[in-house]
């Protein structure tokens, strides 16, 4: 009996089954020393080492992390080109606003030379030297008769000079007498003299004004480019996305084209209206009308006209240039804030999803 009991009891344990009658689910066996030294062990090489049996390993190459570094100077030449950039489209900008005014208000005052700013002159030497200068505007007579003593330098002629600010006039008389009277001249046949040539060169004078050199191409430009700065340099002071920013740049660059396409068509056509005067080529200088009556043309309007056109150039070119070279290191750098906030939903939308 006790025989009998003794081999059910180490039955039960070969079978693995517990007293309570469930077998174990675990099924792993834990790993004995035996069983961890094999597998901690190092495979065998299938060569013998050092040998010519063995084969040749290549190396795995190692990962390098490459960091790109900005030059430190590259930062100061871009603030110092930037900086360049903004002083001279300022200047550009304001000298353009004044040398526009000054070729405008040619021939309406003797005061800083401005009666040698004119569009064409209409000159005589009959009796005496006379002319009369025209502006956009103004235009001012001038008389040389001879003097009753020498002058301090040796002259023994003197020349007086009168500007009115206004010869858009219909009334011709009261021009006329606006024109000579101040002069003081002191003959009286020096005076019927220039009533005369009054009378036949201002007629002349208005055709001029109003059929040939308008004043309002030049008028235009000056307030178109005026106003086309001003949008143009607080535009570059900031950035929105909102349609008021965008309809405001694109009234500011339409401003800037007409503004730049009026100073061309100003200069060409003073230059073209002189030319069809002299009959002649941009060489030419004067032109006989009969009665020894002379019309000749101003070439230093011409060139402060093209002079305007080249700074009004060099403005827009300045601003252009600062519009695109913009640095996120200059606090201005604003249109590449915008492309980097355009590219976020994209990213957004197509690129990898980190799980």
């Amino acid at each position: 009996m006790e025989s009998s009991r003794k081999k059910a009891k180490t039955g039960v344990k070969k079978n693995g089954v517990k007293k309570t009658g469930v077998k174990k689910t675990t099924g792993k066996k834990k790993a004995t020393s035996s069983t961890s030294a094999v597998h901690l062990a190092a495979p065998t090489h299938p060569y013998p080492v050092q040998t010519q049996y063995a084969p040749a390993y290549a190396p795995l190459p190692q990962t390098q992390t490459v960091v790109l570094e900005k030059p430190i100077g590259s930062n100061r030449n871009g603030k110092y080109s930037s900086c360049f950039l903004v002083f001279l489209a300022v200047v550009s900008y304001l000298v353009a606003i004044i040398l526009g005014l000054y070729i405008m208000t040619g021939c309406v005052s003797k005061t800083a030379n401005v009666n040698d700013i004119y569009l064409a002159e209409l000159s005589t030497n009959a009796t005496s030297t006379m002319s009369l200068r025209v502006g956009y505007f103004g235009g001012c007579v001038s008389v040389t008769e001879g003097a009753d003593a020498y002058s301090a330098d040796g002259n023994s002629t003197q020349t007086s000079t009168n500007c009115v600010s206004n010869m858009r006039r219909d009334d011709l008389e009261e021009l006329s007498e606006d024109l000579w009277e101040p002069l003081h001249l002191d003959s009286g046949s020096t005076q019927a003299n220039v009533q005369s040539f009054l009378n036949t060169t201002l007629p002349q004078a208005k055709h001029l004004q109003e059929d040939i050199f308008f004043f309002e191409p030049p008028l235009i430009h000056i307030l178109l480019f005026f106003i086309s700065g001003i949008m143009l340099l607080v535009a570059r002071t900031g950035t929105s996305r909102k349609k008021s920013y965008k309809a405001m740049m694109v009234i500011a660059l339409s401003f800037s084209a007409f503004a730049l396409a009026l100073a061309l068509v100003t200069v060409l056509g003073s230059l073209q209206g002189m030319n069809a005067l002299l009959n002649s080529s941009s060489s030419g200088q004067q032109r006989d009308l009969g009665d020894s009556l002379y019309i000749s043309r101003n070439r230093t309007m011409l060139g402060l006209q093209g002079a305007l056109v080249g700074i009004v150039v060099v403005f827009y070119v300045s601003m252009g240039v600062l519009f695109v070279q913009r640095t996120e290191e200059g606090g201005i750098g604003y249109i590449v804030q915008a492309f980097q906030t355009v590219g976020r939903p994209l990213r957004k939308k197509w690129g990898r999803r980190r799980y």
